[in-house]
């Protein structure tokens, strides 16, 4: 099959990093794979993997946007895909309309994928409005029925982002020279439990809690030690000081670091005893929690949104309720002494890829 994906960009947001998983595992299956978006990032990475890529500003919130409607359905008749997939409202509305321009009999198959709750405003039915959807998680899936009922055609199909197995394998082991290197430059982490916590630095991501509950577990056990993974961005800094003062205050000064934005994930998944999601409000995708998971590491998150669905059917001793800074340190405890096995089956990247080609297969055989 011809597969174009549409997004606004191809920079480094979730959109973006799905757009481009899914673009490499079609190639390896075999298909022909094509994005069409602002450029960004990783656009490189796309076309040193196999797939096209056709630069068109899509991403712009505005009326202006309607003068690419003639030019992305000239685009289109001349690639002629067997199936169009577009994330994000407004290349939504651009595509749904450049597609209802099209003969009948060129149309390719039109699907939208919504990856959360960005679905209000002036263009947000616009994601709601492919012959398909894909929502990423059932939250999302329940969000759209709920607002967009009388758009869908169908009821919303639940595939969540996939994890690539092959960047987070845990059959293979992790570098003695990267455990060296690590213990070299922070030497306090030898011999202690990793409780990690990754997420950008800012106030709705959860940290505030993560200590409370570190410093609640460390009352207990002298063995835990807490690392809090992330980068505080553009006008984080105040927050990201006052985390650090907290920390004293708690009497974490030897418990626990700030390791800023890190490249190694993969290691520090495999490394650490448990990963947290602590997100003030529920979130549509659970991402980390996913990642964490294919690596053997037990995750704890909130039982709302995108995370708690992924444990309840990979490892629900990880679900806390919200609101409850003990009820976190318990399940930790329970975890740290007994952890139950964690089933990583349907949520790998060669998992969600083959429900996503059996979806357009499905709509391809339509009369």
């Amino acid at each position: 099959m011809r597969i174009v994906q549409i997004i606004p960009e191809m920079g480094g947001d979730e959109p973006a990093r799905g757009t481009l998983e899914l673009a490499q595992e079609l190639v390896r299956l075999g298909h022909e794979s094509i994005v069409i978006s602002n450029g960004g990032e990783l656009v490189s990475r796309l076309t040193l993997r196999g797939s096209r890529h056709i630069q068109m500003p899509l991403h712009r919130k505005s009326l202006w946007s309607l003068r690419l409607v003639g030019r992305l359905r000239r685009t289109l008749l001349e690639l002629r895909p067997d199936v169009v997939q577009v994330r994000s409202p407004m290349p939504a509305w651009i595509a749904r309309l450049a597609w209802k321009g099209m003969p009948e009999g060129d149309r390719p198959r039109l699907v939208t994928a919504v990856h959360g709750l960005d679905s209000r405003g002036v263009y947000g039915g616009a994601v709601a409005s492919g012959e398909r959807v894909i929502a990423v998680s059932q939250w999302v899936a329940d969000d759209l029925q709920k607002n967009f009922a009388r758009k869908l055609n169908a009821p919303p199909r639940v595939i969540p982002r996939g994890v690539n197995t092959r960047e987070f394998d845990r059959q293979a082991p992790v570098s003695g020279h990267w455990q060296l290197r690590l213990l070299n430059d922070y030497p306090q982490l030898e011999g202690r439990h990793w409780l990690l916590m990754p997420a950008a630095l800012a106030p709705d991501q959860g940290q505030r809690t993560f200590l409370e509950m570190l410093a609640s577990i460390a009352r207990r056990r002298d063995d835990v030690f807490g690392l809090v993974v992330g980068s505080a961005g553009r006008g984080g800094e105040k927050y990201a000081r006052g985390l650090e003062r907290l920390a004293l205050d708690l009497g974490l000064q030897e418990k626990v670091l700030f390791l800023g934005e890190r490249r190694d994930m993969r290691e520090l998944y495999a490394s650490s005893r448990i990963c947290y999601h602590l997100s003030a409000h529920p979130e549509p995708a659970g991402r980390i929690v996913a990642e964490a998971l294919a690596m053997n590491c037990p995750a704890v998150a909130y039982r709302d949104g995108g995370p708690g669905e992924v444990l309840e059917r990979c490892f629900p001793q990880g679900l806390v309720e919200r609101g409850s800074v003990e009820a976190l340190a318990e399940t930790s405890l329970e975890i740290l002494e007994r952890p139950q096995p964690i089933d990583f089956a349907g949520f790998s990247l060669e998992d969600t890829a083959a429900q996503t080609l059996a979806l357009y297969d499905e709509l391809c055989q339509l009369a």
